[in-house]
């Protein structure tokens, strides 16, 4: 198999384990049967913005061209900062931004990465937010109407716990086991009192199982950059990144670049 096209950060299906897929000229092309498989992966040589499809030599914040990085509502300081959301104060385009995607359920949860990690998103990602991070574990433990609210949550149980992971524990699955329903009682206290209401105690943790046959024993993250083109047997796949024998790729990190994917038999 051949394929070509603008690169996007993988999708995936829910399954056991996540079913993924490429995101070519934002076509899915199945990944999976390709585990286990030698892969060569080429950059073409040409980036292009994944929202105006401008052509650029390097791209900002995942794929944009700068003048999109700088003026488009989702690339605000909220987007990492959700509890600093000012949208509703905004211009028309930011206003707008606010009532369909700021002013809807929020989710705080707990996934287990590369431990236990506290984070934010909107109600309808999960659990492709978990399956991003490459969590073996997610739980949702508060849903609130707004973002700004969800992310002062985040902020005071930040206080006490990691809201990062730790990308090479992550592919390595060096993980300590937890019982994130435990969790869940004990951050109840680090919540802040008038946002209290939002706890939930009921939510069920889910388990999440992805295509990994093996992870090199030292992790290289290959820069196609530097290295336009490679080819080497692919072990697995999981969060954003493609396993190799010899190198992981955040393929995320490369949205808007034009690639050639071809697996061999």
């Amino acid at each position: 198999m051949k394929v070509a096209g603008q690169l996007r950060k993988m999708t995936h299906e829910d399954a056991d384990p996540i079913e993924y897929f490429l995101s070519l000229d934002e076509k899915p092309v199945p990944v999976n049967a390709a585990v286990g498989r030698e892969v060569s992966l080429k950059f073409l040589n040409k980036i292009t913005c994944i929202e105006c499809g401008r052509s650029i030599k390097k791209t900002y914040n995942q794929g944009y061209c700068f003048p999109c990085a700088r003026d488009l509502p989702e690339n605000a300081m909220c987007a990492v900062r959700p509890e600093k959301c000012e949208h509703e104060f905004g211009n028309e385009q930011d206003r707008e931004f606010f009532k369909k995607y700021c002013k809807a359920d929020h989710l705080v949860y707990l996934s287990l990465t590369s431990g236990v990690k506290v984070g934010v998103t909107r109600n309808w990602n999960i659990p492709s937010r978990w399956i991003d991070q490459g969590a073996v574990q997610g739980l949702v433990i508060a849903r609130t109407p707004e973002r700004k609210f969800s992310g002062l949550i985040e902020v005071a149980l930040a206080e006490h716990m990691a809201d990062k992971t730790n990308w090479r524990k992550m592919l390595k699955g060096e993980v300590e086991p937890v019982e994130l329903r435990e969790y869940r009682q004990k951050v109840r206290e680090w919540f802040p009192k008038d946002l209290k209401q939002y706890f939930l105690e009921d939510e069920a943790v889910q388990e999440l199982h992805y295509p990994v046959e093996a992870v090199p024993p030292k992790i290289v993250s290959h820069n196609l950059d530097k290295e336009p083109q490679f080819r080497d047997r692919l072990t697995g796949i999981k969060g954003q990144y493609l396993i190799f024998e010899h190198r992981v790729i955040n393929l995320r990190k490369y949205a808007g670049y034009h690639v050639e994917f071809e697996t061999f038999s």
